[in-house]
């Protein structure tokens, strides 16, 4: 009998699928949030069996932080098993960790998440690495990327022009203290070729 049957036949309510679902969604989004209908079981099996998950994980180079207060788990791997970020959605991934902290420090968070329109994010990127916004078609396909790791979800407005996003308080994990320090580095970084990767 596996790890997971044995938890399954203790629990009576989980199937061992659902145990092994649960690690591997978290693995896929890196990212899972209690107030997620659709990751909210992944979540609970996780924390409430946290050590074995932690051992799991570990073994594919990766470690769990669980914030009990913003309800949220995330997966970050080491920096020797990660994929690289494209540069161009790292660029965009540390003006909204650095957007999040400013809002955090205004205390203009809701339910631990900040929210920012598209004037307020042009105007930023523009400040913080000396470089006009991308265009709306590769803005949208970063943002894309972002809502994958976890860190964004994207407002329905009804208007392109008003469009907010929300930057999730697992961007705090996902992208730590240290990546705030790069930013000074990408603001100088030269040319626009998407195809750099992040050290």
């Amino acid at each position: 009998m596996s790890h997971w049957e044995r938890l399954a036949a203790q629990s009576q309510i989980y199937a061992e699928i659902d145990y092994q679902k649960a690690g591997y969604q978290l693995v896929m989004e890196q990212v899972l949030y209690a107030s997620d209908r659709r990751s909210r079981i992944a979540y609970e099996l996780i924390v409430k069996h946290r050590k074995d998950y932690d051992n799991l994980l570990a073994q594919l180079g990766m470690t769990i932080t669980h914030n009990p207060h913003m309800g949220y788990v995330v997966a970050t791997p080491s920096q020797y098993v990660a994929d690289k970020m494209r540069l161009s959605d790292t660029r965009l991934a540390l003006v909204l960790r650095r957007l999040y902290d400013d809002k955090m420090h205004a205390t203009e968070i809701l339910a631990g998440e900040a929210f920012v329109d598209m004037i307020e994010l042009e105007r930023a990127y523009k400040d913080l690495l000396n470089r006009e916004l991308p265009t709306k078609a590769v803005l949208e396909e970063q943002l894309q990327a972002m809502k994958r790791y976890g860190i964004v979800r994207l407002e329905d407005t009804h208007d392109e022009q008003r469009l907010q996003v929300a930057i999730r308080p697992g961007i705090v994990d996902v992208l730590g203290e240290m990546a705030l320090l790069q930013l000074a580095a990408y603001a100088n970084t030269p040319g626009e070729e998407d195809t750099d990767e992040t050290a």
